[in-house]
């Protein structure tokens, strides 16, 4: 059993909604009323584009719906139709977590045979006109263009339906916590994630694989979690040596000496003014924590640097077929901090799945350049956290989106449509830092959600609930 419910009633509403919705501004007496009044016609219809994003999140078959109502193209029309519809035959008959099950495993098949899924959307990519029409008229691969550009396409679209499958757990889900750890897991491990989606009996009744070694992976790694809380917990009470010099504020780029300061506890010493600003001190603890475990992180990272260390996805792979007991190989009374799968997990939960790789792949090479360019982009985000709170870290990352795009890849996104893709990305690790990070709840649920769907005004709403409501005044006090 999965341990957690889908709303599957109020999802098919939904989707009822939105396919009314299209059919009706999709209909010739639409197309006539554009053609007779085309300066008053909105091509964007704003109750369409709000049950498309309930429904598919921002991905790329909601811009396709949105694209098919403004071009009035018949083939495009039909190919949305015959997805909607499908999608509500397959959750009425089986529930929604064969739903999503088989559009994740889809698009994962397609990774392998390096053929674009069936259920991948037209406007996946932006298109010219003349291009979109085009492709709309071929069958299969073809419609997605060359052979380099249909590997962008599979790749993206099997992102895009982990993404939905998460977001789709977090809308219509119970927001329990093995609803909430597996859309993190979708998001951060998607395999694994996978694989929390076959625990649903009518899954395997469609023939997934009755495969459950998954368990032994997902309970390693809660024994190390549990682990760091108790070390953190310790370390905070106490005031640990050893915790204030292997996390205390230095320059933590590889092959430089950390700079000489006082021994300072980092469990305790980050609390700037923002800790004020919330009416449940969870959040500010949350911020704290991201602190701590960012210097632990590094400090691991350094310490075992010279060491000869397992590579740590082989290591969860030899967890899985029952291989290996101690994630990490690490002796119980070792610190976690110098476990490799640990360390692995913490940079994911700080930095988010994507953005983790140059830290971790840096590490595995023992590259200095790549693992001192995560460090970079971890020590910019622990700033962020430290000076305004980690609630804020989303607002002041896609506020400053094009610096982060600048520092993560060297440069800019040439393209439109590179340019929408990394903003997508963006949205979707911040979501991932949320779940992993914020006090399970409501707020965390309603921030990850607006994330996902790429809506950063909704975020700062869904995060007015937890702020003091005489935030104002307590900000102007520090100032």
């Amino acid at each position: 059993m999965t341990g957690y419910s889908v709303d599957a009633m109020e999802f098919l509403q939904t989707v009822n909604q939105l396919e009314r919705r299209f059919e009706e501004v999709t209909s010739p007496g639409a197309l006539r009323k554009a053609m007779a009044e085309p300066e008053s016609y909105d091509p964007v219809d704003h109750r369409l584009y709000v049950l498309a994003h309930d429904v598919f999140a921002d991905t790329g078959w909601a811009m396709t719906i949105m694209v098919a109502v403004a071009s009035f193209d018949g083939a495009l029309v039909g190919q949305c139709k015959e997805f909607i519809q499908g999608c509500s035959s397959v959750v009425r008959k089986y529930g929604i977590n064969v739903w999503l099950y088989g559009l994740a495993n889809g698009s994962t098949v397609a990774m392998f045979t390096g053929e674009p899924s069936e259920n991948t959307p037209m406007c996946i990519q932006t298109l010219h006109r003349s291009e979109l029409v085009k492709r709309c008229r071929l069958k299969g691969p073809k419609r997605f263009g060359s052979k380099h550009n249909q590997q962008k396409v599979i790749r993206e679209h099997c992102r895009q339906m982990h993404k939905l499958a998460a977001y789709t757990l977090m809308r219509w889900g119970d927001g329990s916590d093995p609803c909430i750890d597996t859309a993190l897991m979708l998001l951060h491990e998607p395999a694994i994630g996978m694989c929390m989606l076959r625990e649903d009996p009518k899954v395997l009744q469609v023939g997934a694989a009755p495969d459950m070694n998954f368990r032994r992976v997902v309970v390693a790694l809660a024994e190390l979690r549990a682990r760091a809380d108790e070390e953190f917990a310790r370390e905070s009470s106490a005031g640990s040596e050893s915790g204030a010099e292997s996390g205390s504020r230095t320059s933590l780029k590889t092959g430089q000496e950390p700079a000489q300061e006082p021994a300072q506890d980092d469990t305790q010493e980050t609390a700037p003014d923002h800790v004020d600003y919330y009416k449940d001190p969870a959040y500010a603890q949350a911020s704290a924590r991201y602190l701590y475990d960012a210097r632990r992180l590094i400090a691991g990272y350094r310490e075992l640097w010279d060491r000869t260390t397992l590579d740590a996805a082989k290591v969860l792979v030899a967890i899985e077929q029952g291989e290996e007991t101690s994630a990490g190989g690490a002796s119980d009374d070792d610190s976690v901090w110098h476990n490799v799968v640990h360390l692995r997990e913490v940079s994911r939960s700080l930095l988010g799945a994507d953005n983790a790789c140059e830290l971790i792949e840096g590490f595995n090479e023992r590259d200095v350049a790549r693992f001192d360019q995560g460090v970079a982009l971890l020590e910019s985000m622990a700033e962020i956290v430290e000076m305004e709170g980690l609630p804020m870290l989303p607002i002041v990352m896609l506020d400053e989106q094009d610096g982060y795009m600048e520092k993560q890849a060297g440069v800019l996104p040439k393209s439109a449509d590179d340019k929408r893709r990394k903003v997508s990305e963006i949205g979707e690790f911040l979501a991932g830092i949320v779940l992993a990070r914020f006090p399970r709840g409501d707020v965390a649920k309603q921030c990850a959600l607006a994330l996902l769907d790429g809506e950063i005004v909704q975020y700062a709403k869904a995060l007015r609930p937890m702020l003091r409501d005489d935030i104002e005044e307590v900000a102007s006090a520090h100032t």
